[in-house]
């Protein structure tokens, strides 16, 4: 018995067992949410380059090189990620809740096509009997006919246009099904189905009923969603842009931010784009709809002085609402929903990613004491320089997030919010795939307006500029006003060495035994193997959720170049930059192997 007790509790340990906040139950969703978003930047750099070339080589009539094949070769390339951004989802959210289980992984790729498959049966023999047009479906428990912007192509597959969202609900119920069946043992008949390999049997047979389920719920779901999208896309005087930058920074310090741009960049709540010609929808969301902007040829410069036309010209009136006329750069048509700006929930990082932070770092070291002022700067430079170049801000927002949460949530989120609301309101088109730095504004920025899409990015600049002395003066007056122990002020202690002493410790840590003395002294900081129960990452941070918060040392943890601590009860975030997911996996080969 006490055997068979040791092994549930490790089960326990290594799923989460039934432990779940709503809290951790979001950032463990979060992180499922991110391991898509990360192959983002690469897919995006192919496409946008790639539309470049293809766009500058169509304006100079010289289509038939391999120049031309080589910049469709970039395009398509990256292109077809976007396009699948929902059976990725799936299969993140299925890996992120099931402690990175890689069958649960190839169970719902399975889930993905079957659901989508059992939709096709009934969408394409009900139309034909009916003598419906492609664009409609009939449904057999809400509407006799819905419209088309609920159909599309899933893999191939004509189904529902369920978005990231259904791939959000299969990633979810494979991780249920797999946590539940994954030790299910078959009579010695069935034995070899017994396991993992039974996991992938019921989740066959739940894929049809969610396919069902979809096929009669989604319909009226869908036109909600897309609903609330143009509800938000008619907010006047850029109050969505301005709410979105407020709502997406003030998330930040509890890392539910990325759950909360999901459905406005990659969902029909963002808009949607549709094929003049077909009446299909070829992009939805803030950012998918800017990327097909650039694949299409579509120019930004276009949608102010575009025509506004009811959605009942478009394939036989399956469309609702009002949609500006857009023309490719072939001459082809395409429609997009009225009071959509591509870019406005992406574009408002730049300026104060690149000019307002950094502004803000120069405040703290020149408030720092005199003779701290040195290594303060070589502190806040390293921070002030990753937020410019690549639009990672924990580290510099961490620095005074906890010492002053007023100067975080009363200066510097309403600051976030106004960039957001500038831009959009002077009609600026700038994309993004991961982050607001340096980078990606070249990218989605400069570069398409240098190749003749008008992105406004010069506006970027100058707002970033006013936004940079108001970040200085107003940080600065507020350390001096009210005292504020930055670090190397009033004898804050600063916790990070030298320059030089950070890059040694780079290249240490780039040997196997330095490497796991790091490890063992991160252990020995978070109270030892046995207080971890849940480990896991995202990008800048680690997750963990721990028996015992008391014996968790913050101040070791900072000391190890922890940016921050964060988290309630037994949750615990510790931001380490870009070496948190090298930590959690390290960590894990610790705890599972001992």
């Amino acid at each position: 018995m006490a055997s068979i007790n040791k092994v549930k509790s490790e089960i326990s340990t290594r799923t989460g067992g039934k432990k779940g906040s709503m809290k951790s139950w979001m950032q463990k969703l979060s992180k499922g949410l991110m391991l898509p978003i990360a192959i983002l930047p690469i897919a995006g750099l192919f496409l946008g380059i790639g539309a470049g070339i293809e766009n500058i080589l169509i304006q100079a009539g010289s289509t038939s090189n391999g120049a031309y094949v080589f910049a469709n070769v970039l395009k398509q390339t990256g292109d077809i990620v976007f396009a699948n951004l929902p059976i990725l989802f799936a299969v993140a959210v299925a890996i992120a809740f099931t402690d990175d289980a890689g069958v649960a992984g190839l169970s719902a790729v399975l889930a993905w096509a079957v659901m989508n498959g059992t939709q096709q049966i009934f969408i394409n023999d009900i139309s034909v009997a009916e003598g419906f047009d492609k664009g409609t479906i009939y449904s057999i428990l809400f509407y006799s006919r819905v419209p088309g912007s609920v159909v599309t192509q899933n893999i191939g597959i004509t189904s529902m246009q369920t978005s990231v969202f259904g791939g959000i609900i299969v990633g979810l119920t494979v991780a249920g099904l797999y946590n539940k069946f994954k030790t299910t043992q078959l009579p010695a008949i069935l034995g070899f189905f017994s396991g993992t390999r039974f996991v992938l049997i019921v989740t066959f047979l739940t894929s049809i009923l969610l396919g069902f389920g979809f096929l009669m719920l989604w319909p009226f779901i869908g036109i909600q969603l897309e609903a609330f999208g143009r509800a938000l896309a008619g907010t006047p005087a850029g109050i969505d842009a301005f709410a979105f930058g407020v709502v997406e920074r003030a998330l930040v310090p509890f890392g539910l931010h990325h759950a909360f741009y999901t459905p406005l960049w990659f969902t029909s709540v963002g808009g949607v784009l549709v094929d003049g010609l077909t009446g299909e929808m070829i992009a939805e969301g803030n950012q998918g709809i800017w990327f097909e902007f650039l694949s299409v040829g579509i120019d930004f410069g276009t949608i102010g002085s575009s025509t506004i036309v009811d959605g009942s010209v478009i394939d036989g009136g399956s469309w609702t609402g009002s949609y500006h006329l857009l023309t490719g750069t072939g001459g082809e048509t395409f429609y997009m929903t009225q009071g959509v700006n591509p870019g406005s929930y992406m574009q408002g990082k730049y300026p104060f990613m690149i000019f307002g932070l950094p502004a803000a770092g120069a405040a703290i070291v020149m408030s720092a004491d005199k003779e701290n002022r040195a290594s303060t700067l070589s502190i806040i430079s390293a921070a002030a320089f990753t937020a410019f170049l690549t639009g990672i801000t924990e580290p510099l927002e961490f620095t005074f997030l906890f010492i002053a949460p007023g100067l975080y949530y009363g200066v510097h989120v309403f600051l976030a919010g106004i960039s957001f609301w500038a831009l959009d309101m002077l009609n600026a088109n700038l994309g993004m795939t991961f982050s607001g730095g340096i980078f990606d504004f070249i990218l989605y920025g400069i570069l398409p307006g240098a190749t003749g899409f008008r992105t406004g990015w010069y506006h970027v600049v100058w707002i970033g500029a006013l936004l940079a002395p108001i970040y200085y003066f107003t940080f600065y007056y507020w350390i001096k006003k009210f005292n504020v122990a930055t670090p190397g002020r009033n004898g804050a202690i600063v916790e990070t060495k030298t320059k030089a002493d950070y890059q040694k410790r780079q290249e240490g840590t780039s040997k196997k035994e330095d490497r796991s003395k790091r490890v063992d002294l991160l252990v020995k900081n978070l109270g030892g193997l046995d207080n971890l129960d849940n480990i896991d990452a995202c990008i800048t941070r680690l997750r963990l959720t721990v028996k015992d918060r008391s014996i968790v040392d913050d101040a070791e943890l900072k000391k190890m170049g922890a940016a921050g601590i964060v988290g309630n009860g037994t949750s615990v975030q510790v931001i380490f930059g870009g070496e948190a997911d090298i930590f959690k996996t390290e960590i894990k080969a610790l705890k599972f192997n001992q």
